[in-house]
């Protein structure tokens, strides 16, 4: 039998306070009505930390740089295409501070999963129809915010202008096909099925050399970055990975064979003599295996004769010293 503890009043009193605590706080818990079981929110866990993502960071640095001179080529006065800060951030949150009228190109990154989106304001994009016509940037006289097929025929050498350059600097550390899909006015963008993801953005200013700024934005789906984070963390893939492509490698490399036949030494002034017809005998045995050679190291042993018009080695076996 077990023996009777012996507390001290001030342990009883101690246990007595817990013991009223705990009873307080059930009591009101249910005063608040049932407990609440949620589920976790896993669409809230980060997939992907900017802070590890130093080469996204640079290629989009370099992007902004060569876009410059790239739309200088179709004809626009640039002087500047500076690159902004990228936040990782739920896309229906940041529509919800897009002022006016914008109009969405929509992209496919192959082989990459899910959409692209540059995002630019419908008025910049009036204006620059004036401008790859060559005349000047213009207010327009009435209230408009649908692009004609026209006016997009117009603007495609620009979009394609950005998207082909994104690819190329992309494409430097991971090879990718960028294609123009659709496009959208609905600020929602749920035809490229990104309202409720997590997307990367990124916004840029072109500078005319007229003075005027402009700012567009470059949206990519987390989705797309996720299967490639480690190139753009600039860490290594697994070992297996690299051993198998060594590996790979190494045993579709063409090698030349060889198989080298010996003749006994003669003196130079026999050698001199010699007339059509003449017989030199090699060292090599009619009946015996001769080695085949790869890069002057002998390989292997085998018979040599004739085979469909052509001399043939049948191989023996392994050459072993």
């Amino acid at each position: 039998m077990e023996e009777n503890l012996n507390l001290t009043p001030e342990e009883i009193e101690k246990i007595k306070q817990i013991y009223e605590e705990e009873e307080k706080q059930l009591a009101q818990s249910l005063e608040n009505g049932p407990i609440s079981y949620q589920p976790f929110p896993f669409d809230q866990l980060e997939r992907i930390d900017l802070s590890q993502l130093p080469l996204f960071e640079h290629t989009l640095k370099v992007f902004s740089l060569v876009l410059k001179s790239e739309l200088f080529r179709i004809g626009l006065d640039i002087s500047k295409v500076s690159k902004g800060k990228t936040n990782l951030i739920k896309y229906k949150h940041f529509a919800e501070h897009l002022e006016g009228d914008y109009y969405f190109v929509i992209f496919k990154t192959q082989p990459l999963p899910s959409y692209g989106v540059l995002a630019f304001r419908t008025k910049f994009l009036f204006s620059l129809v004036s401008l790859l016509l060559g005349g000047e940037p213009e207010e327009l006289k009435i209230e408009k915010n649908v692009i004609t097929q026209t006016e997009y025929k117009i603007l495609e050498k620009f979009f394609n202008t950005i998207l082909r350059t994104f690819e190329q600097e992309f494409s430097k550390l991971y090879k990718v096909k960028m294609e123009i899909t659709d496009t959208d006015t609905d600020k929602s963008l749920a035809k490229a099925n990104i309202t409720d993801k997590k997307v990367l953005i990124t916004n840029f200013s072109i500078s005319f050399a007229s003075g005027e700024e402009e700012i567009f934005y470059l949206i990519i789906d987390e989705e797309t970055i996720e299967p490639v984070v480690h190139v753009f963390m600039g860490s290594k893939e697994e070992e297996e990975d690299y051993k198998k492509v060594i590996w790979k490698a190494i045993r579709t490399t063409e090698v030349p064979i060889s198989v080298i036949l010996h003749a006994t030494p003669r003196k130079l002034e026999n050698i001199l003599d010699w007339k059509k017809g003449d017989l030199i005998l090699l060292e090599e045995f009619a009946n015996k295996p001769v080695k085949g050679y790869i890069e002057n190291n002998p390989v292997m042993e085998g018979y040599l004769g004739k085979h469909q018009g052509f001399y043939a080695l049948l191989f023996l076996k392994w050459f072993k010293e």
